[in-house]
């Protein structure tokens, strides 16, 4: 793959409260994290993060950003309503085609439709 044509291995953006997220698509550290695909540093943190798996499927990885993106807009939202909000984001952009990257995963051929 050229240069131009690489995914990031990290992004940013701000929160509608201005704080600013680093998002980095590594492994959480299962020594605190146990098993979990992703997870969000509270907004008070100084210079908070999103760490995603980039080794998840094309699905469970677009609903993992999702999801702690979420939790970042919405920190004090309960983790049932930030589960139903990126399951359904996540799956009505997967029937779309959203997450069929083959750029991530240049062996998966693109989708005819």
């Amino acid at each position: 793959m050229g240069k131009d044509n690489r995914i990031k291995k990290k992004s940013k953006f701000k929160t509608t409260k201005g704080v600013e997220y680093k998002v980095l698509f590594r492994k959480p550290d299962s020594r605190w994290f146990q098993d979990a695909d992703g997870y969000c540093q509270d907004p008070n943190t100084e210079e908070p993060k999103i760490v995603v798996n980039p080794y998840l499927t094309d699905q469970s990885e677009l609903n993992t950003i999702i999801h702690e993106i979420a939790h970042a807009y919405f920190w004090d939202k309960p983790e049932k309503d930030i589960l139903k909000f990126s399951n359904t984001c996540s799956r009505i952009l997967y029937e779309r085609g959203f997450a069929h990257n083959t750029k991530r995963n240049p062996k998966r051929k693109k989708r005819n439709k």
